[in-house]
């Protein structure tokens, strides 16, 4: 994506989705890793003490998990040391927000356990941030006990060797192969991949939106002269989060020529797919049209020249004095830790 409206965010947006350090695959790469990585802040130490033979635990409900959600720490009771032949997912507390997607990011707290001595070898809530990541870029057994949940939701997951850290382990978290693992997680924030809410609006006097299959099209409607400010209409209503003026967002979206009708960027049709960059770094009719509006959101935006491109724009090619039109569904949004 080369339009002033993300430059130079996309990198860093999706490596910050990519890094930290929670249960996550792929140890030999800059995506998830399932070894944890060097943060501002440290890894939890081991908090284990010498035990017995893990012992197969009779059933899920032998655990309790006490604290509200997102409000610190867990305390966690369990007849340690046991493991699990298969793994299982438990919702402590059911959620009302959006579904999980596999494909789209969530917001998560969890904290990490070593079902074999009882160690604590990672914490979201101690490593001070909660983690921004794709639903399916953890260990598998995670990834199939999020898939479950919905934004709100409090999960207690044990998940096998075979569906963690495998025969291997990770030893830099002190867990060895055939170790047991248990997470409590709350969903923060679940991302979404297409406008989820009620639909309130197909357009407005100007411009006219059609959806196949998910894709968007406008139509400027004959014998509208353009605006002279921007023009928001919200398409879908989400249900999530809302955006802040300090976000970065995962977005996808199309830019239109409002005088010939030309598109000039479409991420929903040119194989790149959603896009990440900073609010704060976006063209001044999207930081207008945006905050506020709620992740799942579908916008329809008309932005002016003097909020877009005034002199214009070299790649992709604008002219100046021209007049936008947008639709921007509002997958994700996060906050970029300081520093």
């Amino acid at each position: 994506m080369t339009s002033r409206i993300f430059v130079g965010l996309i990198a860093a947006a999706a490596l910050l989705l990519m890094a930290g350090c929670s249960p996550k695959t792929d140890q030999s790469s800059a995506t998830p890793s399932d070894t944890p990585t060097d943060t501002a802040t440290d890894t939890p130490t081991d908090t284990s003490t010498p035990m017995g033979t893990p012992t197969p635990l009779t059933s899920i409900d032998d655990i309790t998990v006490t604290g509200d959600f997102n409000s610190g720490v867990p305390t966690i009771d369990a007849p340690y040391p046991f493991s699990v032949d298969t793994t299982q997912c438990k919702t402590l507390v059911a959620g009302t927000g959006p579904a999980v997607v596999p494909e789209a990011p969530v917001e998560i707290n969890y904290i990490g356990i070593n079902a074999s001595n009882g160690g604590m070898f990672d914490s979201s809530w101690t490593n001070g941030a909660p983690v921004d990541n794709y639903a399916n870029g953890f260990v598998p057994g995670f990834n199939q006990c999020l898939a479950t949940a919905t934004e709100g939701s409090r999960l207690l997951m044990l998940i096998t060797s075979d569906d963690g850290y495998g025969p291997d382990g990770n030893s830099q978290a002190g867990i060895n192969g055939g170790d047991t693992i248990l997470f409590v997680v709350d969903v923060l924030v679940a991302g979404v991949d297409v406008p989820t809410g009620p639909v309130l609006a197909t357009g407005n006097q100007w411009v006219t939106v059609t959806d196949s299959n998910g894709v968007p099209t406008a139509t400027v409607n004959a014998g509208q002269a353009p605006p002279t400010s921007v023009q928001t209409t919200v398409l879908v209503q989400g249900q999530s989060k809302p955006v802040s003026a300090e976000d970065t967002l995962v977005v996808n979206f199309f830019t239109m020529d409002y005088a010939t009708g030309q598109y000039i960027e479409n991420s929903f049709t040119d194989g790149n797919g959603p896009q990440a960059g900073a609010l704060a770094d976006m063209i001044p009719g999207w930081r207008t049209a945006l905050v506020g509006q709620p992740i799942g959101t579908r916008l329809l935006v008309i932005v002016p020249p003097d909020q877009a491109y005034p002199k214009g724009n070299a790649t992709p090619s604008i002219a100046p004095n021209t007049t936008l039109v947008c639709v921007i569904d509002i997958q994700f949004a996060f906050t970029m830790p300081a520093g």
